[in-house]
């Protein structure tokens, strides 16, 4: 699965100077950010969905897109997640296996630019927004028949903002509690990613002092939300999940949970997990 971590923006890495010497001629139409970990500049959006616009012109526009998002899901959840790696393993070879070769590099290059995006919020001075839930409703891809139209970020901040007061944060921070935050229906995680934003202007380390849960339905929410938190390096559990039924199809656990397990592994439920469930089946 190596490949789908090509990280490579037509650039010479052989040539590269050192990073804090680097001349204006490396990338002379982007300012180049001296506080930035990352060599390249920080993607945009617009550049991302003209990307997918370009490649998928030759594929069905919601299968490229579904499926770009669920390799790069399976792609960072089996380099942490090694109970789950064979099954997902599978998928991810399926799917990539239905690609002609230029199409799977294509793939590779869309998510090295969506990784550097989401991660930028960790590494680079990039700024909190729901990124993938912008390139999704850009690409036109969302349901109309299932109402599925995903909160404009802005006002996804503004509740964030309302209902996590500065007064109840520090509560929570001056008596050493983990923050939690429930998302029963979360789309592809753009008010969880306003909550962070909101935990982080207000000084939280929420890569050690959060814990976030989110649902949904829709797997390919699913894996739009599990990449913005997991990139974001939050802990997380995301479950496709029938809120109401609870019916739990599948669990995702963020590199930043797993990393952290004894910590964290008190708000995972285990009856919440299929593979938890089949197994005391057999028992």
């Amino acid at each position: 699965m190596a490949p789908f971590f090509f990280f490579d923006f037509t650039l010479d890495k052989s040539a590269m100077p050192p990073v804090v010497t680097v001349p204006e001629s490396f990338c002379p139409k982007v300012p180049f950010e001296q506080n930035n970990l990352c060599p390249y500049p920080i993607p945009k959006t617009d550049e991302i969905v003209k990307d997918i616009e370009k490649a998928a012109f030759q594929v069905d526009n919601f299968k490229f897109v579904s499926d770009l998002f669920e390799c790069g899901a399976i792609a960072i959840s089996n380099a942490v997640d090694l109970a789950q790696k064979d099954k997902r393993e599978e998928r991810y070879l399926q799917i990539i296996r239905s690609y002609k070769p230029a199409q799977q590099k294509s793939l590779a290059e869309i998510f090295a630019k969506i990784y550097a995006l989401l991660a930028s919020v960790v590494y680079d001075n990039g700024s909190f927004n729901d990124n993938l839930g912008e390139i999704f409703m850009r690409c036109n891809l969302g349901n109309k028949i299932a109402g599925q139209f995903f909160t404009p970020y802005h006002i996804s901040e503004f509740m964030a903002r309302a209902s996590m007061g500065e007064t109840l944060i520090r509560e929570k921070t001056d008596k050493n509690e983990i923050i939690t935050i429930n998302d029963p229906c979360c789309g592809g995680g753009g008010m969880l990613m306003a909550a962070l934003e909101v935990l982080h202007d207000s000084g939280v380390n929420y890569a050690r002092n959060c814990f976030m849960e989110a649902n949904d339905i829709d797997l390919r929410c699913v894996h739009m939300a599990y990449l913005q938190l997991a990139l974001a390096g939050v802990p997380a559990i995301v479950r496709h999940q029938d809120t109401f039924s609870r019916d739990c199809r599948s669990v995702w656990y963020t590199p930043a949970y797993l990393f952290q397990y004894l910590r964290f592994h008190k708000f995972d439920n285990p009856y919440d997990n299929p593979n938890f469930q089949q197994r005391r089946q057999q028992l």
